[in-house]
């Protein structure tokens, strides 16, 4: 994801992205659309975004899992801080919706709405 983001974050400097979610929008796919480029951040009007915390899952021993532990922590700290630069949303309002521990569904209109996308079409 990251990988993806910072590549359209570069792209962005010298042309526009535009961004289309379409379907059900999910985990990754929620910051990238919301990454494209302001004004051409396109939603359809059936289309459902998903939001969850960063989900994993590492066997080992203690030492290795506190290290796994650690990356973890710095992701979803990553992904907060992202998601809150593209969007109307504030850091402390992502880490709230997070904490609730369940997914966090959101329509199109919502989405627009918290800044992930600008038309529903």
């Amino acid at each position: 994801m990251f990988a993806i983001y910072d590549t359209m974050r570069m792209v962005k400097e010298d042309c526009d992205i535009v961004t289309r979610g379409l379907g059900k929008v999910m985990s990754a796919g929620v910051l990238l659309l919301a990454a494209g480029t302001k004004g051409k951040r396109l939603i359809g009007e059936n289309c459902r975004l998903m939001l969850h915390s960063v989900v994993s899952g590492h066997i080992g021993e203690l030492h290795n899992l506190e290290n796994e532990l650690e990356e973890v922590q710095w992701t979803q700290d990553q992904y907060i801080k992202a998601l809150a630069e593209e969007t109307n949303m504030t850091e402390k309002y992502i880490k709230n919706l997070l904490n609730r521990k369940i997914n966090i569904y959101l329509t199109a209109t919502e989405a627009v709405e918290y800044g992930i996308a600008d038309e529903v079409f």
